[in-house]
């Protein structure tokens, strides 16, 4: 949960902005040299250049101006017109466009080149404009040895002009990226925010449907009222948690410790009526004296009840018991178990420093294949309803405690689902 809070709220990477202005920089100062070696050959007293990129409007990218005055940037027809020039132009030439002329003698500029990165890429307009004015070259006589020397620096300045513009592209495509992942980040935070808040529910909505029929058993009041309020408390602590941008528990799972019988008992008594409608049988035999598990009550009873929800899900319909209705033509079939029973147990290391927990079910098992899908975000061996987050959390919630998880098979046939935990202390 707290990688996803970090993912989702968390501001862009501090390498990005970085890397954009590094990129930026250097193509400035490649264009900077290239107007300064210009100037030098030409000795023409103005040279500047022009950057456009698409969907930001265009920049001096560089200059050299010793005359007074400031260089300025072309109306948007004139520049469009100017990023289609190839090859050295004289901007005051007869057959020029009138608006090209008309902003030359206002800038006192006079020759112009278009540099694209590519000599072959002529469909699309060159991102950088070279352009120089100076006495020596006035509009419409632009001495042939300066436009040659413009035409030989754009040559020179494709190489490193193509470098530049692909790292600049791809420190924005990075940062694109980057900005889906957040964005998919935010998806999968509301998906697992709406599982986790759907597990306490299920105990608030079973102490409702059984206590019309309970109301005289005190024992059962006050045993589920107390199950009831644990699980809304539980999901403050998860409200809070997204709110502080921090893990349940202060903001780690793995710290804190808790009795794996405990949290057995608990979902057995918030599972027992689902059970009992699907007639599944729930064995939940604890080792006694176990240790403590190294992690936090709420992560280990979420667990607990992720694989113990999926195992009941995965449990087969039995034959129909006598006085069953008949399904509907249609309809679905009846749920509950065929064989016999959940089972849920656990177990300490030969060494003390770890403990197992292993939920069994007798039902149609996992494929090989989908052993380690099955803990993957989103992923469902079920085609008949969405799901894919209950293993996935309990994943992420054992790992973050140190631990591990996976899947195996029954010993009478069936799923089986192994998590082993260190250790906490004896009590």
């Amino acid at each position: 949960m707290s990688a996803l809070i970090d993912a989702v709220f968390s501001a862009a990477p501090e390498t990005t902005p970085e890397t954009d202005a590094d990129t930026d920089a250097d193509l400035q100062s490649v264009l900077a040299s290239a107007v300064g070696d210009l100037a030098r050959r030409t000795a023409a007293p103005r040279v500047c250049a022009w950057l456009t990129r698409d969907g930001e409007p265009p920049l001096i990218a560089a200059a050299r101006w010793t005359t007074p005055g400031e260089p300025s940037v072309p109306a948007p027809g004139v520049l469009t017109a100017l990023r289609g020039r190839r090859q050295p132009c004289d901007l005051g030439a007869p057959g020029v466009d009138p608006a090209i002329g008309r902003f030359a003698h206002g800038a006192e500029l006079s020759a112009a080149i278009a540099v694209a990165p590519s000599e072959t890429d002529v469909a699309e307009a060159a991102p950088v404009v070279l352009a120089l004015g100076g006495p020596d070259d006035p509009p419409g006589r632009v001495r042939p040895r300066t436009l040659a020397m413009l035409e030989d620096v754009a040559s020179r300045l494709r190489g490193p002009l193509a470098t530049q513009l692909s790292m600049s592209r791809m420190a924005r495509l990075d940062e694109a990226v980057q900005s889906l992942d957040r964005r998919a980040a935010l998806g999968e935070l509301v998906a697992e925010i709406v599982h986790e808040v759907r597990n306490p529910l299920v105990s608030v909505k079973t102490f409702l449907q059984l206590l019309p029929s309970r109301l005289d058993d005190r024992e059962f009041l006050e045993d589920f009222r107390q199950v009831v309020i644990d699980e809304v408390a539980r999901l403050e602590r998860l409200l809070d948690s997204v709110l502080q941008h921090s893990r349940p528990n202060d903001g780690d799972e793995a710290n804190g410790t808790a009795c794996v019988g405990e949290a057995f008992e608990r979902v057995a008594r918030l599972l027992d009526h689902r059970a009992s409608e699907r007639r599944v049988r729930l064995e939940r035999p604890v080792e006694a004296n176990a240790p403590q598990v190294a992690m936090s009550r709420d992560a280990l009873r979420q667990v607990v009840l992720n694989l113990t929800l999926n195992a009941l899900d995965a449990a087969p319909p039995p034959p129909p018991r006598r006085g069953d209705p008949p399904p509907r033509p249609g309809g679905p079939a009846p749920r509950a178990v065929g064989r016999g029973g959940l089972d849920a147990r656990s177990r300490s290391g030969s060494d003390g420093r770890w403990v197992e927990i292993r939920v069994e079910d007798d039902g149609p098992g996992i494929a090989p294949a989908d052993r380690r899908r099955i803990f993957e975000t989103f992923y469902s061996t079920r085609a008949d309803r969405p799901g894919g987050l209950g293993l996935a959390i309990s994943r992420r919630l054992v790992e973050t405690a140190g631990g591990s998880i996976r899947a195996g098979e029954a010993e009478g046939g069936g799923a089986a689902i192994s998590v082993r935990l260190p250790a906490g202390p004896r009590r």
